[in-house]
């Protein structure tokens, strides 16, 4: 693992695929003065921090480092860590590493953290833009924290690391990897529980639940967890949200209109008392979207229609809550009969989103799932490339 600014130039430098000779022609310094910092022999220059961070478009990362560079500080430490984890998580491109360092790495340098704007805003991003560069910014603020966690042990950081860590382990479970995304789910509430937040301890586990019913929980596990979130405590949280949430899908599947409809009115009740309830990814958007899919799924077209048209209005600024209300207001439509429309609407939503396809795989198999077995069509055909690939709840109701 890179520890030095020599050492960081050297990784950055590789995984641009860049020899040495290449970067001494394009930074014109001399291939041998670059190899002496990089194996720490030279101590680098404001102007070669500079003009290497543009050869290699990692602006301002070279440039902190170097400021950073002089004495052992908790802050260059963790700012070398994060970075390394970022280089060692693979797959970073040079204009990634430039956007980590403004939405991450710089905020190592400042020591007092606001752990609540942080955590709100990867929140937001989780329904607006989660990119690869999305899930790299939030590993690297991950191991910000991490060795904040180390170094104080505060319950402030915990519970940071917490919500940020389930955070992970969501974006993880929409490009599929659901086996670490449940292991995060599971580190998120250990850290939840050692902080003593209970508002998070909550969230923790509400959202494991509401998420996990969709990534291999049963139905069993999925009402069991609920119901523990929702006994930790009596007030309105945003994990109280989410345990209705995890109830609201349960019934969904299972086709229990008077529970799930009772559900919803639960998590109404909740959003209405939480602050900054119309924030993008806030309370408001996510009843609106959990609404709608409910109503979607085991309501009536003309339930359907009506809270689909509300839901659209609200989640224009949440395209990945957006896109899957869009799926699942198409198989309100295959449902009902109109088998083509419902599947025209599907494709013609998926190409415009502008989204990672395995966010949809699931509705787009419950959309599947209620095409007449002897339904054909060029569309259909696409259609079904867009699919999950493995077991899907409604296969699981145990």
């Amino acid at each position: 693992m890179a520890e030095t600014f020599g050492e960081v130039l050297k990784s950055v430098r590789d995984a641009h695929g860049l020899s040495l000779a290449a970067l001494a022609a394009q930074t014109f310094y001399g291939k041998t003065e670059l190899s002496y910092v990089e194996r720490g022999l030279r101590q680098p220059s404001a102007k070669l921090a500079d003009v290497c961070d543009k050869v290699l478009g990692t602006t301002p990362l070279l440039t902190v480092l170097y400021q950073l560079n002089e004495g052992d500080s908790v802050e260059r430490r963790t700012l070398i860590k994060g970075i390394a984890a970022g280089i060692n998580a693979g797959g970073l491109g040079m204009g990634v590493f430039a956007e980590q360092v403004r939405d991450g790495l710089l905020d190592a340098i400042d020591a007092t953290h606001d752990w609540d704007a942080i955590v709100a805003a990867y929140t937001r991003r989780l329904v607006v833009d989660p990119t690869p560069a999305f899930g790299q910014s939030l590993l690297t603020q991950l191991t910000v924290a991490r060795h904040q966690v180390v170094e104080t042990g505060g319950k402030d950081v915990l519970r940071a690391s917490a919500e940020l860590g389930h955070l992970y382990g969501l974006w993880l479970g929409n490009r599929g990897d659901i086996s670490s995304a449940h292991n995060w789910y599971r580190t998120s509430i250990l850290l939840a529980d050692r902080s003593t937040h209970m508002p998070t301890m909550v969230f923790t586990r509400g959202r494991s639940v509401s998420r996990g019913i969709y990534e291999g929980y049963t139905l069993r596990e999925t009402i069991a967890g609920a119901d523990e979130a929702l006994a930790l405590s009596n007030r309105s949280t945003p994990g109280a949200l989410e345990a209705y949430s995890a109830l609201t899908h349960v019934h969904a599947l299972t086709g229990d209109l008077a529970k799930g409809r009772t559900a919803v009115i639960g998590m109404h009740n909740v959003a209405t008392d939480l602050p900054n309830a119309d924030a993008i990814g806030g309370p408001i958007q996510r009843v609106a979207s959990v609404e709608s899919y409910f109503e979607c799924r085991a309501g009536s077209i003309d339930d359907a229609n009506r809270v689909f048209a509300e839901a659209e209005r609200i989640l224009k600024s949440a395209p990945v809550w957006l896109v899957e209300a869009r799926m699942y207001f198409a198989r309100a439509q295959v449902a009902a009969g109109d088998v083509a429309a419902g599947i025209d609407y599907a494709l013609t939503a998926i190409r415009t989103s502008g989204q990672d396809a395995r966010i949809i795989g699931v509705a787009v198999s419950d959309i599947l799932s209620v095409v007449p077995t002897d339904y054909r069509s060029e569309e259909l055909y696409e259609l079904k490339t867009y699919a999950a690939v493995g077991p899907v709840p409604w296969e699981m109701l145990v």
